[in-house]
């Protein structure tokens, strides 16, 4: 059975089809409902390319769900925290860890 997940992105441009870093948040039924992973995945806007990959929902800053899903596979699950400064932008700071 394929999970479900979501993201939260300022554009829809800022996410593509490859590899990606990103906060997802689980929305598997129970308990672990609704955490939050730092992850490196690869995410296709197509479910055809990715057919062992869950579904990943995209939403805006301001919480409108695009209409429809994507496919993410996870590759890396990262430490539960952003290197940076407190006072830092959390989209920077993960531009570092795109290495």
């Amino acid at each position: 059975m394929k999970k479900e997940y979501v993201t939260f992105v300022r554009r829809l441009s800022d996410l593509g089809d490859g590899k990606e870093t990103l906060f997802i948040k689980d929305l598997t039924p129970g308990p672990r409902k609704y955490d939050t992973k730092l992850v490196r995945a690869e995410l296709s806007r197509n479910s055809g390319n990715l057919p062992d990959g869950d579904t990943l929902w995209i939403r805006s800053e301001t919480g409108h769900l695009h209409p429809q899903p994507w496919s993410i596979k996870i590759l890396e699950e990262l430490p539960p925290y952003a290197p940076g400064q407190p006072w830092q932008d959390v989209f920077s700071s993960l531009r570092h860890l795109k290495s």
